[in-house]
């Protein structure tokens, strides 16, 4: 149940880094060709220069992962896989100031946190009023028995 939460938490992170940023693709594929099956090899790490000389890391909008230039290089570089397998990576990798995903974090917490305290404050309140419904009742009977 813990690993539901998380994706979900990650999930509104991303969403909240999207709004906080432009994101851009930076090596933007051509369209799906016949030979997408076909297997390749991905060495162009242009992507990676970019992202060391913008001082940020490069961000999965997929599987919401975080990763600097050279987790990046090391995870890809010389990465084979089919040709549309390396169009969808790179067409869904996004170089991002890595602050902005902090303050997207800060954000979604901030978020999660005011919802849970309205519905514990409206949990409560029922409980509150039912537990005195139930006291009353009682209450109001015990006198009438003694009547």
């Amino acid at each position: 149940m813990e690993g539901f939460f998380m994706r979900k938490t990650f999930l509104a992170i991303a969403k909240n880094i999207s709004k906080l940023c432009a994101m851009r693709i930076v090596n933007d594929p051509p369209q799906v060709n016949t030979n997408d099956k076909k297997s390749g090899v991905y060495t162009s790490m242009s992507i990676v220069a970019e992202a060391k000389r913008a001082n940020c890391w490069l961000y999965n909008k997929l599987n919401n992962e975080w990763y600097t230039p050279e987790e990046f290089h090391e995870k890809y570089a010389n990465h084979r896989d089919t040709d549309i397998n390396i169009r969808t990576l790179l067409q869904n990798i996004f170089i991002i100031d890595p602050n902005k995903g902090i303050k997207a974090y800060h954000k979604t917490l901030a978020d999660k946190l005011t919802k849970f305290e309205a519905e514990t404050k409206e949990l409560r309140e029922r409980g509150e009023a039912f537990t005195q419904r139930v006291i009353d009742y009682y209450q109001q009977k015990s006198k009438n028995k003694f009547k």
